[in-house]
């Protein structure tokens, strides 16, 4: 009797541990399906289409600058636009596209600069567009191009130029052969060179304009509009004036005082 028990002891021993070796590890993850067929957690996935979702970055449209002056707002809670920063003609900054907003039957595009979102006036901006120069005059319908103006030109379509109409105070479109503008770095730095010139009359600050363009290596074109503004353009005859002044103690070169080259002494005993 005792034996039998044993004997029968000893049986149901070896079925669970039996049992708990065919156990599953824990780490793995079964499924019964009504086929009997058993399948691991990644192929389970791929069973039923469950697929990881790739982040696919919001592509930004690269535009120009073509106002003098045009400013990067933020849209308050007042609804209204409130400038924050000021960029110049020929700037680059990027659009978000189809985000346009229409504010008092004014459209701003939803524009990106320096990595901070801002606002800014449409009728400013040449979208999908590069910085170029006008190395020739280019008429157009509703306006001429100057030779040395800064414009724009489109990405998608080399002779579409965009510039910036004074009369209308917007940008224009204007189609013409390519090759009148120039994408050149050096010339469209040139180019905002030559626009700050014709509006500094500082000697000093003319200078520093002058050693900034000598670092610079622009089309002939564009060294010719610099040339141009290396000729002072004097309103009246000083050196009449100093003549005709009784008592004066020195004799001076008019001509010398007012060139940009100052390493010149236009003063003599």
């Amino acid at each position: 009797m005792k034996k039998s028990f044993v004997f029968f002891l000893a049986i149901v021993l070896l079925l669970i541990c039996t049992a708990c070796s065919k156990k599953a590890p824990a780490h793995e993850v079964i499924l019964e399906t009504d086929s009997s067929e058993q399948l691991d957690l990644e192929e389970l996935k791929n069973k039923e289409g469950i697929l990881e979702l790739e982040v696919i970055p919001e592509e930004l449209i690269p535009s120009v600058i073509l106002s003098p002056n045009a400013l990067l707002n933020l849209f308050g809670r007042d609804g209204k636009m409130h400038g924050m920063k000021t960029l110049s003609r020929g700037n680059i900054f990027e659009i978000l596209p189809g985000s346009e907003m229409e504010l008092n039957e004014e459209k701003y595009f939803h524009a990106v600069y320096d990595y901070v979102d801002f606002w800014i006036f449409a009728d400013y901006v040449a979208p999908e567009s590069v910085p170029a120069i006008a190395i020739e005059e280019i008429n157009c319908e509703s306006g001429k191009i100057k030779f040395g103006q800064i414009v724009a030109q489109s990405i998608s379509d080399k002779n579409l130029v965009y510039y910036f109409d004074n009369s209308q105070k917007k940008v224009c479109r204007c189609y013409t052969d390519s090759e009148k503008v120039s994408t050149y770095a050096d010339d469209v730095q040139m180019a905002a060179i030559v626009e700050k010139l014709r509006v500094t009359t500082r000697a000093t600050s003319r200078n520093e304009l002058f050693l900034k363009a000598e670092k610079l290596n622009p089309s002939p074109a564009m060294k010719k509009v610099l040339d141009g503004e290396k000729t002072e353009k004097l309103s009246y005859d000083y050196q009449e004036v100093l003549k005709a002044m009784p008592g004066a103690r020195y004799i001076v070169n008019m001509d010398e005082l007012n060139t940009v080259d100052q390493s010149k002494d236009p003063f003599k005993n």
